[in-house]
């Protein structure tokens, strides 16, 4: 007798081994993965930075409100809500007058270029990114 494997069998464990391999990994994903947890806090410095540039330029208050609630975020003088990552902590440490609600804050930049200041930390277990705004000079910075 031939000893072996028929080729519907091989097709059987090949089968059965792609669809492990695609059910598998999102058991074992937590949150978000480092390169967009990264991505998301480099897409928040920007928009920050967007609105202190405006402010500078235009010689108007601008603000960037950020929506825990809803992981979004806006900028002032522009259309739409930016998203941030669903899998992340967001946490925000802003000047007490421009907290709107417990899930909401802004950051506000000036003409003369100063700000609000605060922070945004951006974690996702044990990656954690902090968008840092320093309230004199309105740079922003990621730590």
């Amino acid at each position: 007798m031939p000893r072996g494997f028929t080729l519907v069998e091989l097709l059987i464990v090949l089968v059965i081994g792609g669809l492990m391999l695609s059910v598998v990994p999102p058991l074992f994903s937590k949150g978000v993965t480092g390169v967009e947890l990264r991505a998301a806090a480099r897409e928040v410095a920007a928009a920050l930075r967007y609105a202190r540039s405006r402010a500078i330029n235009r010689h108007v208050e601008s603000t960037v409100t950020v929506n825990l609630a809803d992981k979004r975020y806006e900028i002032s003088g522009r259309k739409g809500t930016r998203t941030l990552p669903q899998g992340a902590d967001i946490k925000l440490d802003t000047a007490r007058s421009q907290t709107r609600s417990q899930t909401t804050g802004a950051f506000r930049f000036y003409p003369d270029g100063s700000s609000t200041g605060g922070q945004i930390t951006l974690s996702s277990g044990p990656l954690r990114y902090v968008v840092d705004i320093h309230w004199l000079t309105g740079r922003v910075a990621i730590h």
